[in-house]
């Protein structure tokens, strides 16, 4: 069996670790063997990531009226620099 590993944001890797339990695996590798098994066995589907233009992620988040220019500056800027919309 060949080994490798993810790094996951604690938000995330907390949500797998509820669902892990909640679920019955009793380890994260089971839960997420599960997963890539019903995902190749056509069971689970993905959808491609389309990446909306900044503009429109900005006037979305402004439009929600929950959060500061500050902050929507801040998402802005940082996901300018994500591997979906550098370059």
């Amino acid at each position: 069996m060949s080994t490798f590993t993810i790094s996951l944001p604690d938000q995330v890797a907390r949500q797998v670790d509820v669902h892990t339990r909640k679920l019955g695996f009793s380890t994260r590798s089971e839960f997420m063997r599960s997963l890539l098994r019903r995902y190749f066995t056509g069971e689970l589907s993905l959808s491609p990531f389309i990446p909306k233009p900044l503009e429109e992620i900005k006037s979305d988040l402004v439009r929600t009226g929950k959060y500061d220019k500050k902050f929507i500056d801040s998402v802005v800027l940082g996901l300018s620099k994500s591997s979906p919309y550098a370059g």
